[in-house]
């Protein structure tokens, strides 16, 4: 098992300590612990243990603060697999809240002390699934004020170090660096924070009186905090009147025990009161919260309720401190006293218990159970209740995407809509030339397609991979296209995710080492969807299994054309006019005169039917030039619809057109969804495939291009609207149909 500790700090404070001894027991018992905080004097302490601790500013509520602790701790429970993850103070915990929205984690706490709840802090302050007290009085706060069920609530205790806190503890160097004498000797231990202080200060203002029936006590105030300098001060005026320095201030330090040690009698609240009793020291506890007085047996019972902190104790005053400590030193029987102590530590106290109590939480967490219910047999096998550190990733998805190419970002669309339509909490991430700009449009998380590191590190926390829609495995565009998606296949199969080529077009695959790798990627693959017959033959070719492989159909079926269009069409010109569509991309076997001819059909079908040409470039950074030269020849009035317009105002302008010359292929796709007819310019098998499989039969050649040809393409095309556009209309309800398959089967695939 694999527990995080959060807190804010690792001061000199009673519950830093805890946090250490509880961190360093459970390690013994083979717990895996990472501890994260802002820092302090026990990092050292954890890390001689074997513990790792991670540097954030878990102390500070700043955004810029608390944005940094989130990434952090994100970063720690992935990369370590952490099973629990333990809070220990409200910032913390507000944070840890937020991170479970996008990462799932068993998120438990312990309460150390009281907050304040009205109005916004009981909003901000998160408890987690279990929760630990350090007293029944805490207990019933978190009750009263956060509304905690009674069953996920146990009273632990400030387990302590009997080993390390000891009577016989060697504290000589200290003696010699602070120039300790062999006389009376009181010690006191805390933070000195504002809010606990008032002990030491009281202490301080009866110094005086106390050092006159003893000439030769010494105080020793160990701590440090944001009221130091006030009690700093406070001493060297003390000391000052008396002429002698017997007041020492130590600051923060990490040697407590021999501090301890050191001392005649203890005076203070909480954990260090404790670690006194278990040093044989008979203590006064006082504190800020409160005054018990010297603890003996009459005292066990209430310093229990309270956890030694005195809350609701009457006041901490100089006059009861005197008196108490005069009577203290005085008393011929201390030594009873503190073995009285040491007995109550041993008794209620240990670490072991301590421990045991985390364990159960954690445990409890774990299987769903009421925390007080766990037994401690079932800590045996601790590991078997070990659990996935985080939610997995659902979905990680690779294509063309981030080049602001209208077709393979509306292909992007499609299966997120369609994911979501059917899986409202899916996560998905998308590997993109431009993350950013994904996760904006999308509303998904996104990272460069080119960082393998995070590729790989993502499809290793990624249930599901799909290598989604468009023609990624292919070499007639590039043999590098397909190999980079060969590569990100063949990883995610070794990753242990489950694969799914999505709604792929397969193909053409020309070379024999092009084939080689495209049969090697696809075996092994758990589904193979396709959006063509064309791209099964292919696939048939490779000798490939046909089992996990179905035809379906291009997401893009799955997304609706906007019938609001009449804005756009205005700003261009064309709110009252009839048009029809052209759009062409460049490439490397066109003919030489293209443009011409091109130009030369558009003016011809604009003299003939009175239709004004409007170009769509589908990718602007490669469509645009060759669009502006065809533009620039065509006469009469003329008008451009970007594709940044989207694809569903694409689509919502195409169902107005009257017809649409189309040579990328979801050009083609859009104008079937919108039920528009469309005459093809066959540059590559695929836009041939997709015809056929569109039912649509008007396609050119494009390296022949023959204006003549494309005329009575033209010409059927006007003539036979209705039919055509009644035909498109029943064929796109079945392409819906079958682009809903792909989300079908991504969604068993998923859930499996």
């Amino acid at each position: 098992m694999r527990v995080l500790m959060a807190t804010m700090q690792l001061g000199i404070g009673g519950a830093e300590t805890h946090i250490v001894e509880l961190s360093k027991a459970l390690k013994k018992r083979g717990i895996e612990v990472f501890v994260a905080s802002q820092g302090g004097e026990y990092v050292s302490e954890l890390e001689t243990a074997g513990i790792k601790h991670f540097k954030l500013p878990l102390n500070k509520k700043t955004i810029p603060a608390m944005r940094k602790s989130l990434k952090g701790l994100k970063e720690i429970i992935e990369e370590y697999k952490i099973d629990v993850v333990h809070s220990h103070a409200r910032i913390p915990g507000f944070i840890l809240a937020n991170l479970r929205k996008s990462v799932n984690f068993r998120l438990v706490s312990t309460a150390h002390w009281v907050f304040k709840a009205g109005f916004p802090y009981n909003y901000l302050t998160n408890w987690g699934d279990r929760s630990l007290s350090v007293s029944d009085d805490i207990k019933k706060y978190l009750m009263d004020n956060y509304g905690i069920d009674e069953e996920n609530i146990r009273i632990t205790i400030n387990g302590i170090d009997t080993e390390k806190f000891s009577k016989d503890t060697d504290f000589s160097d200290i003696k010699n660096e602070f120039g300790l004498k062999d006389g009376k000797r009181i010690v006191y231990v805390s933070r000195m924070d504002e809010d606990r202080s008032l002990a030491v200060k009281r202490l301080i203002e009866c110094a005086g009186d106390i050092k006159k029936e003893f000439p030769d006590i010494e105080i020793v105030i160990v701590g440090g905090g944001n009221d130091l300098e006030n009690v700093r001060a406070m001493a060297e005026k003390e000391n000052a009147m008396a002429g002698e320095n017997y007041i020492k201030i130590t600051g923060g330090r990490t040697d407590i025990n021999k501090f301890v040690a050191s001392g005649d009698i203890f005076v203070g609240v909480s954990r260090a009161a404790l670690e006194a009793m278990a040093a044989e020291k008979p203590c006064i506890i006082a504190g800020n919260e409160g005054y018990i007085g010297i603890f003996d047996e009459d005292k066990l019972e209430i310093s229990r309720l309270t956890n030694f902190c005195c809350r609701g104790c009457g006041e901490t005053t100089a006059e009861k401190l005197k008196e108490d400590v005069i009577k203290l030193l005085r008393n011929e029987d201390k030594e009873t006293l503190g073995r009285y102590g040491k007995e109550v530590v041993e008794k209620y106290y240990s670490v072991e218990t301590m421990a045991d109590d985390a364990l159960k939480m954690y445990v409890s967490v774990i299987k769903g159970t009421k925390i007080n219910e766990v037994k401690a047999e079932e800590f045996a096998d601790i590991d078997r209740f070990t659990v996935t550190h985080t939610k997995k990733k659902d979905v990680l998805i690779s294509g063309y995407y981030g080049y602001k190419n209208s077709g393979d970002d509306s292909v992007l669309k499609g299966i997120v809509e369609g994911l979501k339509r059917s899986y409202p909490t899916v996560d998905i991430t998308v590997l993109s030339r431009a993350p950013k700009e994904t996760r904006e449009i999308y509303g998904v998380e996104a990272i460069s397609r080119f960082d393998f590191v995070k590729i790989y590190k993502a499809m290793k926390n990624t249930k599901l991979f799909i290598s989604g829609g468009g023609s990624l495995l292919q070499d007639v565009t590039s043999r590098k296209s397909l190999f980079y998606y060969s590569v990100l296949i063949n990883m995610a199969k070794k990753s242990g995710a489950k694969t799914m080529v999505y709604a792929n077009g397969i193909g053409p695959v020309n070379y024999e080492s092009s084939k080689k790798r495209t049969k090697e990627a696809l075996e092994g693959v758990d589904a193979i969807t396709l959006r063509e017959n064309s791209s099964f033959d292919e696939l048939k070719n490779l000798n490939l299994s046909l089992d996990n492989v179905s035809v379906t159909a291009d997401p893009v079926f799955l997304l609706e054309p906007q019938t609001e269009t009449e804005e756009k069409l205005k700003s261009v010109g064309l709110e009252d006019k009839k048009f029809f569509c052209i759009s062409v991309r460049d490439w490397k076997k066109l003919p030489v005169d293209f443009t011409e001819r091109i130009a030369e059909f558009a003016n011809k079908i604009s003299e003939r039917y009175g239709l004004v040409p409007v170009f769509i470039p589908m990718q602007v950074s490669v469509d645009g030039e060759l669009t502006k030269k065809i533009m620039s020849k065509v006469k009469g009035q003329k008008a451009v619809i970007l594709s940044s317009c989207g694809p569903e105002m694409l689509m919502g302008i195409l169902k107005k057109a009257e017809f649409v010359l189309g040579m990328r292929l979801h050009i083609l796709i859009y104008s079937a969804k919108a039920g528009t007819p469309v005459i093809g310019l066959d540059y590559d098998p695929k836009v041939r495939a997709t015809m056929e499989y569109l039912g649509q039969d008007y396609i050119e050649n494009v390296e022949e291009t023959d204006v003549e040809r494309l005329e009575l393409f033209a010409e059927k095309v006007m003539e036979n609207t209705a039919d055509i556009r009644q035909n498109l209309m029943e064929n796109s309800e079945k392409f819906v149909a079958l682009a809903e398959k792909n989300t079908e089967i991504a969604i068993k695939l998923l859930r499996e």
